[in-house]
C-alpha cells in the first residue's frame, strides 16, 4: 500500500508540475505575440501569465527533453522554471518595435537559462537548501524594500550588501519572484509590528485528508481521460460542458471590448452529432457512454488507484 501511495503521489506531483502555469478560467486565446505586445502596451502582468499559460505545453516539452538529455528526471519542475527565467530575461531585453517575434527572440535566453541551471544543478551550487534559502529570503527582503527594482545598479547594490557577485544575486531574485506566486519570502508582521513565524501557505480551515484524496481522484480522472480517443474526449467534454484541452468549465468572451467569463454549456447528444456530421443522432450518445465505461475500467484496473474503490 505504501508503494502504491508513493506512486500515486508521484503521479499527482507530475500532474501539478505539468500544469504549473495553468489558469482557470482560461484566458482569451490569442496569438502568442499579441500577449507580449499587450504586456508592453498596458504594463499588466496578467498578459505574461496568459502567455505562460498558452506556452506551457512548449515549456513542458523543453523541460522533459532536458531531463532526458542530461539524466535529471527529478529536476523537471526546476528546469521548467529555469526556462521561464529565460523568458523573463528575454522580456527585459525585447523591443516589440524591432519586428522580431518574441517566440524567436526568447529561444537563446531560454536555452542559456536551462544550460545555466544544468551546470549549477550538477555542481550543487544552486539548490535551495537550509543554507541557501535564508540567503534568498534576505535578498528578496532587500529587493522589495527597493520597490522591486531590478535595474543593473539595484542588483549590484543588493549583491554588495549580501556579499556575492551580481550575476548570482540576479539569479536569486529571478527564482524568488517566480516562487513568490506560491508564498512570501520576506518576513510577515503582526498588528503589533512583531515578526511572526506563521506559515503563509497553511490553510487551517481545510481537511488535508479530503484534499489529498480529492487531488488523487482528479489525477486518476485526468489520466483516464487522456487514454480516450480524440473523438471520445471531444464528446465527453461537449456533453459535460468543459474545455477538452484544459478542463476548464468556463470560457472567455469579449463583450463591448471587456473580457468576461461564461460557463461552458453542456451540449445534448443530438447537437453534438449534428455539429460533428455524424450519421446518427445516437452516435454521440453511444460514444459518450462507451468513453465513460472505458474511463471507469481504467481507474479500477490501475494499481495506483484501485484502493480508491476498496
Amino acid at each position: 500500500m505504501t508503494e502504491e501511495l508513493n506512486e500515486t503521489r508521484r503521479k499527482q506531483q507530475a500532474l501539478l508540475e505539468h500544469r504549473m502555469y495553468h489558469l482557470d478560467p482560461v484566458p482569451p486565446k490569442l496569438p502568442p505575440q499579441e500577449y507580449i505586445e499587450l504586456f508592453f502596451a498596458e504594463n499588466e502582468d496578467k498578459y505574461l501569465s496568459w502567455y505562460l499559460h498558452d506556452r506551457e505545453p512548449m515549456l513542458n516539452k523543453l523541460a522533459q527533453d532536458a531531463c532526458q538529455r542530461y539524466g535529471l528526471p527529478e529536476h523537471f519542475a526546476d528546469i521548467k522554471q529555469a526556462a521561464v527565467c529565460g523568458i523573463l530575461a528575454a522580456l527585459q531585453k525585447y523591443d516589440p518595435s524591432i519586428g522580431v517575434p518574441f517566440a524567436a527572440f526568447q529561444k537563446q535566453y531560454i536555452s542559456d537559462s536551462i544550460e545555466d541551471y544544468i551546470r549549477t544543478a550538477q555542481s550543487g551550487a544552486v539548490i535551495m537548501t537550509a543554507d541557501t534559502y535564508p540567503v534568498l529570503k534576505r535578498i528578496m527582503a532587500i529587493y522589495h524594500q527597493g520597490d522591486d527594482n531590478a535595474t543593473d545598479d539595484s542588483i549590484r547594490r543588493i549583491a554588495d550588501e549580501v556579499g556575492m557577485d551580481a550575476r548570482t544575486a540576479n539569479r536569486y531574485i529571478t527564482i524568488g519572484t517566480l516562487n513568490e506566486r506560491r508564498a512570501d519570502f520576506y518576513p510577515q508582521f503582526d498588528e503589533d509590528g512583531e515578526e511572526t513565524g506563521e506559515d503563509v501557505t497553511v490553510d487551517a480551515a481545510s481537511q488535508p485528508d479530503k484534499l489529498y484524496f480529492r487531488a488523487v481522484l482528479y489525477a486518476a480522472l485526468y489520466e483516464a481521460y487522456d487514454n480516450l480517443t480524440y473523438r471520445e474526449q471531444r464528446t465527453v467534454a461537449k456533453h459535460l460542458g468543459f474545455c477538452d484541452n484544459c478542463w476548464s468549465t468556463k470560457k472567455v468572451v469579449r463583450i463591448n471590448g471587456e473580457v468576461e467569463y461564461k460557463p461552458i454549456k453542456p451540449m445534448p447528444f443530438e447537437e453534438i452529432s449534428h455539429s460533428a456530421s455524424r450519421k446518427s443522432d445516437k452516435a454521440s450518445e453511444r460514444t459518450f457512454y462507451a468513453a465513460m465505461e472505458k474511463m471507469r475500467k481504467h481507474i479500477e484496473t490501475d494499481n495506483d488507484y484501485r484502493y480508491l474503490f476498496g
